[in-house]
C-alpha cells in the first residue's frame, strides 16, 4: 500500500506548482544560490506564510543577521515577524557567535579545537532556551514550541572552518542529525560555489532530502530548480521568477532550459 506523502505549502506563488502542492512534510530541504539570489527572501516567506495562513509556528534560527536586521528587511515585504513573534507563532534564535569561536577552547577542562567547538556551539545555541534553561536534545526544543516549520539561515559561515571534505560532510552531517527528527520541514540555506551546468555539488545537496537552485542567469534573469525531492514527483525545469514588493513570484508556465545552459 502506498503511503500519502502530506504536503506543506511554500507559500510562494506558482512555487507549489512545481513541487505539485508543496514541500513533502517533515523533510530537510537545501537551498541554495548565489549572492543576492533571494535565498532568505525564500525561506523567510515559507515561514511567514505557515505562521499566518496555517496558523503554524515557525523558527528562524539566523548564523548571519541579526533579529533587528531581520525584522527590519522582512517588513520592506509587509511581513510584520515581530508581531508574529509576540503572538508566539515565531521565534528567532540568534546563532551568529558560532561563526566567531577561536581556534582552541576549553569545555570544562578539556581543550577542544574549533572545528569540534563550532559545531557544539551551534547546537547548544539552539537548545538554549530564552529564560537561560537547556533542552535536553533539539527534538525537545522545537517540541516544546510546536514548531511545524523551521529554517537555518545560512550554513556556509559555518562551513568555511571546515576546508576538508570529511571534516565538512561531518559538521553538515551533525547538524542535519539534530534538525532531521524534529518532524518539522526544515530549510537549510547555503552559498552556491558555482554555477551553471558545471557548477560544483556540494556535501550538503547530497545529505538533503531535497534541494532547491535559485540562480541569475547571464541574461539578468532570476531562475529557480528543484535538483531534487525525496518521495514526489516535482517539475525539474528552469522557472523565471521575480521579487516583488510582497515577496517571490515564480512564472511556473515558462521554460528557461534553453538559456541556462
Amino acid at each position: 500500500m502506498n503511503m500519502v506523502i502530506r504536503k506543506v505549502e511554500t507559500g510562494i506563488a506558482g512555487f507549489d506548482s512545481m513541487l505539485r502542492g508543496g514541500f513533502p512534510e517533515g523533510r530537510m530541504i537545501l537551498v541554495t544560490g548565489g549572492p543576492g539570489t533571494g535565498k532568505t527572501i525564500f525561506c523567510s516567506q515559507f515561514l511567514h506564510h505557515g505562521a499566518t495562513k496555517q496558523e503554524e509556528k515557525t523558527i528562524y534560527i539566523s548564523l548571519d543577521e541579526t533579529k533587528s536586521h531581520f525584522f527590519e528587511e522582512m517588513l520592506a515585504f509587509g511581513w510584520n515577524f515581530r508581531e508574529l513573534e509576540q503572538d508566539n507563532r515565531f521565534t528567532f534564535v540568534d546563532a551568529s557567535d558560532v561563526r566567531r569561536i577561536p581556534d582552541q577552547a576549553k569545555v570544562g577542562r578539556i581543550p577542544v579545537g574549533g572545528k569540534e567547538l563550532a559545531r557544539a556551539r551551534l547546537i547548544d545555541n539552539i537548545f538554549t532556551t530564552f529564560d537561560g534553561t537547556k533542552s535536553s536534545s533539539i527534538e525537545r526544543f522545537i517540541g516544546d514550541l510546536g514548531a511545524q516549520r523551521v529554517v537555518l539561515d545560512s550554513i556556509s559561515g559555518l562551513l568555511f572552518r571546515f576546508p576538508n571534505a570529511w571534516e565538512k560532510r561531518q559538521a553538515i552531517l551533525d547538524i542535519m542529525e539534530a534538525l532531521d527528527g524534529t518532524g518539522a520541514t526544515c530549510l537549510i540555506t547555503s552559498e552556491a560555489i558555482s554555477m551553471g551546468e558545471e557548477r560544483q555539488v556540494q556535501p550538503e545537496e547530497y545529505l538533503s532530502h531535497g534541494a532547491i537552485l535559485l540562480q541569475t542567469l547571464g541574461t539578468g534573469e532570476r531562475a529557480v530548480r528543484v535538483l531534487k525531492m525525496r518521495g514526489t514527483e516535482v517539475d525539474s525545469a528552469p522557472r523565471p521568477y521575480r521579487i516583488g514588493g510582497t515577496g517571490i513570484e515564480v512564472h511556473s508556465d515558462i521554460d528557461l532550459t534553453y538559456k541556462s545552459r
